[in-house]
């Protein structure tokens, strides 16, 4: 006659996938561990509860504007008025897409392209209508 296992045995052991045999006969007047009383049919699973999760979406992000730091500093060289908004478009652009501000970055972008070009043009005419100048005063 097969004998149920006492969980107060040091060798008693449970798992969780533990089927009772039907053919098995148990002595009524025994104690039976609840974790043994089981359908013969059914298997005896312990699940844990589910973790809540947050769904992932990803997003291609879009490339950064250009900031034109290196071309907005050249263009102190040039014409220093025009070459400040530059220098500070060209931070802004870089905030904005630290923050991924992207319509912000993209305007500032233009700004500092166009305050960058025209300070090196005009210092650019500024310095040949001075050379000319003084060209011609030199020869009367």
């Amino acid at each position: 006659m097969a004998t149920v296992p006492d969980p107060r045995n040091p060798e008693f052991k449970v798992t969780p996938m533990q089927q009772v045999n039907p053919m098995q006969q148990v002595n009524p007047m025994q104690k039976v561990n609840p974790m043994q009383q089981v359908n013969p049919m059914q298997k005896v699973h312990l699940m844990q509860p589910p973790i809540p999760t947050q769904p992932v979406i990803l997003m291609p992000l879009n490339p950064p504007e250009k900031d034109y730091l290196f071309l907005s500093i050249i263009a102190f060289f040039f014409f220093i008025p025009l070459a400040i908004p530059a220098l500070l478009f060209s931070l802004k652009t870089r905030e904005a897409n630290f923050l991924g501000d992207q319509r912000k970055a993209k305007i500032s972008s233009r700004l500092v392209l166009g305050f960058s070009i025209s300070s090196i043009l005009l210092g650019t005419l500024l310095v040949i209508c001075t050379v000319v100048i003084r060209v011609l005063k030199q020869e009367m």
